[in-house]
């Protein structure tokens, strides 16, 4: 018998669609430099192109820009200045000149209250479901930015945690978007996923994986709504052999 996956214990997580940037947010940049930075960032139509019934989504609601949630507090990509307040742009030009205590205070406007709603997302699906599934939604532009050291340009690229990402979920994932046509990459040009501090490394219940989509493949009407439908499917086809695997099916 095959047991599928309940949607609402599916969470889709979509951290850089957002191009909004509040007013009290200042920036070094003028407004055309800064709309290209906006521009070059955004995950584009990420909040559409995944688009799963049924299961939960936790968008954040602002740009990247100002605060990016997929980053840790203290986080290596500190070094180029992209850590969790970016401080320069893709170019390595000055983004902003703030205060420690301005970052603090964007740090607890934005992003705790983003990671707050995922964690109670997460703790709904476990109290109800005693699983979650995280698809973590991203996309990427063709040409790699410069701060980007891996320049590897798959279709898809599919990104792992060593605790939260099962061999099935992950090995399903691939083979699926292979048969739909598309290279596939595991943790190249992009690795890692979402996974709530709370849960990080404790709680095997909450699988994540991250789904990076080559934004060159929807960029044109009939391209969006095939890629739209390809991740509907390999979403919920290995949501629900990774269902089966867990209950011996």
């Amino acid at each position: 018998m095959v047991i599928n996956w309940p949607t609402d214990a599916i969470i889709l997580h979509i951290p850089h669609a957002s191009t909004v940037l509040p007013s009290e947010v200042e920036f070094l940049l003028g407004q055309e430099e800064l709309a290209y930075e906006v521009d070059a960032m955004t995950d584009h139509h990420t909040d559409r192109l995944f688009d799963l019934p049924g299961a939960h989504r936790c968008v954040f609601p602002v740009s990247r820009l100002v605060v990016d949630p997929e980053r840790f507090i203290e986080d290596p990509m500190e070094s180029v200045g992209m850590g969790v307040v970016y401080m320069r742009t893709a170019e390595g030009d000055a983004l902003r000149d703030i205060s420690d205590l301005d970052r603090s205070a964007l740090i607890e406007t934005y992003y705790h209250p983003h990671h707050n709603k995922l964690t109670c997302m997460v703790d709904s699906c476990l109290e109800q479901h005693d699983q979650c599934l995280i698809i973590d939604c991203h996309s990427f532009p063709a040409r790699p930015l410069p701060y980007e050291s891996d320049k590897n340009r798959p279709d898809i690229c599919i990104g792992t945690d060593t605790y939260h990402t099962s061999t099935v979920l992950k090995n399903h994932l691939s083979t699926t978007f292979k048969a739909h046509g598309y290279d596939v990459a595991i943790d190249s040009p992009f690795s890692g996923t979402i996974v709530p501090l709370k849960h990080y490394h404790k709680d095997q219940r909450v699988e994540s994986v991250m789904i990076e989509v080559n934004r060159s493949l929807y960029a044109s009407p009939s391209g969006f709504k095939r890629v739209q439908s390809d991740l509907t499917h390999a979403i919920l086809q290995a949501a629900t052999i990774r269902k089966n695997h867990i209950s011996g099916e």
